[in-house]
């Protein structure tokens, strides 16, 4: 059981990631909304390079977003690929509700945001993003917040630093 909670925890926060990593790169402000615009190239490129993400980023393209919307289409895209399809449906459940999901998605947005100057400009690849945040993950930095993310007592040191 453990062995199967592991994947589906990394097959759900691969599709969390890969979403913000989709409107990192993707997002375009269109007056005061914010549209997402993926090229027919890169859609193209996502269906050979990550044909398990590739109907995500089709479903969220030339979509307006907000932070509802996102997950919203989150959840939808987990539901209809993961759960019941790949895994049972309590599993995804027990998934979406765990400290462990939380702590790695914290720390991705984290990554993210504090190196969000080297990450612009040119878009990254997936692959690259991944690999870059499972390195610092492996920092000490990176081992210091994801202890705090999922020790009892970081909801209260958090909140106070």
């Amino acid at each position: 059981m453990q062995r199967k909670f592991k994947q589906a925890l990394k097959d759900v926060t691969d599709i969390c990631k890969f979403e913000h990593w989709l409107r990192f790169y993707y997002l375009k402000e269109q007056g005061d909304q914010l549209l997402v615009s993926i090229p027919e190239e890169d859609l193209a490129y996502f269906e050979k390079e990550y044909e398990r993400f590739a109907g995500l980023a089709k479903k969220i393209n030339h979509q307006f977003m907000t932070p509802e919307i996102s997950q919203k289409t989150l959840i939808e895209f987990i539901s209809t690929t993961l759960d019941g399809p790949v895994y049972d449906h309590s599993l995804i459940n027990s998934v979406l509700n765990s400290k462990s999901f939380e702590a790695e998605i914290t720390a991705f947005h984290i990554w993210s945001d504090v190196h969000a100057d080297q990450l612009e400009g040119k878009v990254m690849d997936f692959k690259d993003w991944m690999q870059l945040f499972e390195a610092w993950k492996r920092t000490e930095k990176g081992q210091n917040l994801l202890r705090g993310l999922t020790t009892p007592e970081s909801k209260t040191t958090s909140t106070t630093q």
